[in-house]
């Protein structure tokens, strides 16, 4: 909901000849719960189940402010705030960032747009560049399990020091690109010197009538000494991604696909713990295997109106090995069905349920292992 400089002069955030601009306030809440049972699959390590009420299941909750001021000559600079909390608790996300979930600001003409400071990934559902959200009926993933990026790599992030780029629109086609200087302020390591990860892709996107279409390729410059001496590999992470969806009207399809190469944010944060030392499974580090994997991924889903709202599904599979120990492998199975109801233009309700089998072969059988989850959610959005 668009707010007046005069009220957002209440918060005292704004003076002077910032009144000469347009500002909005904008922002969601999601609340709900969450049942996750985990079958470990695994000798020495207990299945476990949760009942949670949990904050950003649908919707990462957030609050936020952008403006723009038309300079004239076709010229138009402007900004995005956003910061992202934990509906539930009242905490900040993002490592307590105030504006974790975006931190930019743009100049627009005939050009196109650039922007720069802190934004989503291309191959995300992430703030002002992330395109991956609208191959999925579940964006690119619901609570712990649901969606796609349970299947894929590279971890839908956003990055600090980003530059990025949006072309303009040509017969329906529109180009994008991103660099990092540093992807983690945090992080040791000197700004677009080569002893810090630099993230940097390219992206087109295609429209017309009820089609749409993206390409993405994307990396991770892996800081010289973050990886190798770890005795991981020094390369490069690579991923291609290519999404689509048709809309029938009745019926929509989408259809998203990803090869990834020396990825170590592989599957997302998976409801799974850490237990499986053997397999070097360690979701509890800044990489989700301890060793650059190797594979694919590809996702399909439906959506349809039911019942006054929308009827949703999404059966997706991953299989990836590690380049820098032949030792192991992992695939993986996950199915999603779910349903929104708009109460009203800023309110509604959503439930989600899903089943993720996976398979972790290691050289020695004993290591192997089969887990599973099954998780249910339900849940609300107000949006302001």
């Amino acid at each position: 909901m668009k707010k007046s400089l005069a009220a957002l002069a209440v918060l005292g955030a704004f003076a002077g000849s910032a009144f000469a601009a347009d500002v909005t306030l904008y922002g969601l809440v999601d609340y709900g719960f969450n049942y996750t049972h985990y079958d470990a699959d695994y000798t020495g390590v207990d299945d476990d189940s949760s009942f949670q009420m949990k904050s950003g299941q649908n919707s990462g909750s957030r609050f936020g402010l952008r403006g723009s001021e038309d300079l004239g000559n076709g010229l138009k600079v402007g900004f995005v705030l956003e910061n992202g909390f934990d509906a539930d608790t009242g905490a900040l996300g993002f490592q307590s960032r105030l504006f974790g979930r975006e931190s930019q600001a743009y100049l627009e003409g005939s050009f196109g747009k650039v922007s720069f400071g802190r934004m989503g990934q291309l191959a995300s559902a992430n703030g002002t560049y992330g395109l991956l959200g609208a191959f999925s009926p579940f964006s690119t993933g619901w609570g712990n399990t649901v969606g796609p990026k349970h299947v894929m790599a590279n971890g839908c992030d956003r990055f600090d020091n980003m530059i990025s780029y949006q072309s303009p629109n040509f017969a329906g086609f529109t180009v994008y690109a991103q660099y990092s200087f540093k992807n983690n302020v945090n992080n040791a390591g000197d700004e677009n010197k080569p002893n810090t990860d630099r993230y940097y892709g390219i992206a087109a996107t295609y429209k017309t009538g009820n089609l749409a279409l993206l390409g993405v390729v994307d990396s991770i410059n892996y800081a010289n000494a973050s990886l190798g001496s770890d005795g991981h590999s020094d390369d490069d992470m690579l991923t291609v991604t290519l999404g689509g969806t048709y809309d029938f009207e009745v019926v929509k399809l989408y259809a998203i696909g990803q090869y990834f190469d020396n990825a170590y944010k592989v599957g997302a944060q998976s409801a799974y713990s850490n237990a499986f030392d053997a397999l070097k499974v360690d979701y509890s580090s800044g990489y989700y295997f301890n060793g650059g994997m190797e594979g694919y991924g590809m996702a399909l889903g439906v959506s349809a109106p039911a019942f006054g709202g929308t009827a949703k599904a999404q059966a997706g599979y991953m299989d990836a090995e590690c380049i820098d120990d032949a030792d192991y492998s992992v695939s993986r199975f996950n199915f999603s069905v779910g349903y929104d109801y708009n109460l009203s233009k800023r309110t509604s309700l959503y439930t989600a349920a899903n089943f993720t089998k996976d398979d972790y072969k290691h050289k020695t059988e004993a290591y192997n292992a089969k887990p599973q989850t099954y998780e249910i959610m339900a849940g609300m959005i107000h949006r302001f």
